[in-house]
């Protein structure tokens, strides 16, 4: 019996392996079909390995929240990111919380860091799918500028559907001026998306000249 042991917990171990990635594929497909769609503001970048791969990793700025649960959350530990969209469809972050929201959209993120009841969390679907041989490779090595990442939401799981640049594809977008980059670096995270942005929302850099 004990030669067998080890086949008997392989070919479990393997069954537990389809089935868990028969779920994630489900639900992408479920989210897919059936979640919301929004946008959040994005950086992206390659993660060079051994195996090519057309993924781009995400970065989602803005990823803080104040605390609003009963319990102090540990590093590590899922929370619920409550956000609410604007017009525009970007999400705007609301509070994060250890209570599952039962009347707002909410993400499912892991707490990097808890400091005088402001949780830094990380958004744990942070791969987005693209042609990476029509992506300017500018966009993920030295872009300054904002891009837009569209994502959709369902009982607080996520998949990264897209990134834009201005509105245009990563696929079919040219990185504009490296002025133009820094302009759009300095507008205020939370009015991205706003239908006007006044001068007010703008970071002005004085010049040193």
């Amino acid at each position: 019996m004990m030669k067998y042991q080890k086949w008997i917990f392989f070919a479990l171990a393997a069954i537990v392996a389809l089935l868990s990635q028969f779920y994630i594929q489900q639900r992408y497909t479920t989210l897919l079909q059936g979640g919301a769609e929004y946008q959040w503001p994005v950086k992206v970048s390659r993660h060079i390995g051994w195996v090519p791969s057309d993924y781009l990793e995400i970065e989602f700025l803005g990823s803080y929240a104040n605390w609003e649960g009963k319990q102090t959350p540990e590093v590590g530990h899922e929370v619920y990111v409550i956000v609410t969209p604007k017009q525009s469809g970007v999400l705007q972050v609301v509070s994060a919380t250890d209570e599952t929201p039962k009347d707002q959209e909410y993400i499912r993120a892991n707490v990097k860091r808890f400091d005088h009841g402001v949780v830094e969390f990380a958004i744990p679907f942070n791969r987005v799918k693209v042609d990476l041989s029509k992506v300017d490779k500018k966009f993920y090595t030295n872009y300054r500028g904002t891009l837009i990442g569209t994502m959709k939401l369902h009982d607080g799981y996520g998949v990264v559907t897209g990134v834009y640049a201005k509105g245009v594809p990563l696929e079919l977008a040219t990185p504009e001026s490296v002025v133009d980059q820094e302009k759009d670096s300095r507008v205020l995270l939370e009015k991205i998306g706003d239908t006007e942005q006044e001068k007010d929302d703008i970071i002005v850099i004085p010049n040193s000249n």
